[in-house]
């Protein structure tokens, strides 16, 4: 007998835990939709990223956005309102950043969201290993996709750019070419015979001259006009040319 009634009253109690587990268990569902899903978080940040970066990247450019996982432990109330993203102070739009995301609902709240921005675009690379003076042709470079987020020396996409210009270091093979390892091709040498060409509006006028000093393309250098002897400056237009303003 009492074996019965305590054998009664165990499955009377596991009866109860089983009910009470039950209740909790199909409350999670509807007590979860009071908190911001971590997905809406997210989404918000990356459009908004993507939004940011496509009014300032030009169309050649590949981007990627990463938004970090968010701690599964954060619990924010539902917005009641549509969430506001925003760019922190010093935040920038490459490599690592942060997003910030607002609620403006009765019961406000913000948080920041860390995300990565990847930005990929076809650029110039050597083809072999290049020595310092090499006057760049196209068999030295071809066009190759690289990551570009932390590129603060640059690339160059235009082959025009890039194309008979001189190198100012040697360069290895694969390796990105930065606007700042070139330079323009000399033009005129010093003791070259140039053709100083003399103008304004209405006259143009071309004499003899003498280079007194090497000239890139655009560079000022010292001419001697053969005839007067005079020695005067003037802007390197090309190869043995000289143009000076009347």
């Amino acid at each position: 007998m009492a074996f019965t009634t305590m054998h009664k009253k165990m499955t009377k109690m596991i009866n109860t835990l089983v009910c009470t587990s039950l209740m909790l268990l199909y409350a999670v569902p509807s007590f979860s939709l009071n908190f911001q899903s971590h997905d809406s978080i997210k989404s918000s940040a990356e459009k908004f990223l993507m939004g940011k970066l496509a009014n300032r990247s030009r169309g050649d450019i590949e981007i990627n956005v990463i938004i970090n996982r968010l701690d599964p432990r954060l619990k924010l109330r539902q917005c009641e309102t549509s969430l506001e993203p925003f760019l922190p102070t010093g935040a920038n739009l490459n490599g690592n950043t942060s997003v910030g995301i607002r609620c403006q609902g009765s019961k406000p709240w913000s948080l920041y969201v860390s995300a990565k921005i990847i930005k990929y675009a076809k650029v110039f690379v050597t083809t072999r290993f290049l020595p310092r003076g090499t006057q760049l042709e196209e068999n030295d470079f071809m066009l190759e996709k690289h990551d570009i987020s932390n590129r603060s020396i640059g690339y160059i996409t235009d082959i025009s750019a890039i194309k008979g210009k001189i190198l100012r270091r040697p360069l290895r093979h694969n390796s990105i070419i930065p606007p700042n390892a070139l330079t323009e091709a000399m033009l005129i040498k010093r003791g070259d015979n140039v053709t100083i060409l003399a103008q304004n509006t209405v006259v143009k006028v071309h004499m003899k001259g003498k280079a007194l000093k090497n000239g890139s393309k655009g560079e000022i250098i010292r001419v001697q006009n053969l005839s007067s002897k005079r020695v005067i400056e003037g802007k390197v237009l090309s190869e043995g040319v000289v143009g000076v303003r009347l």
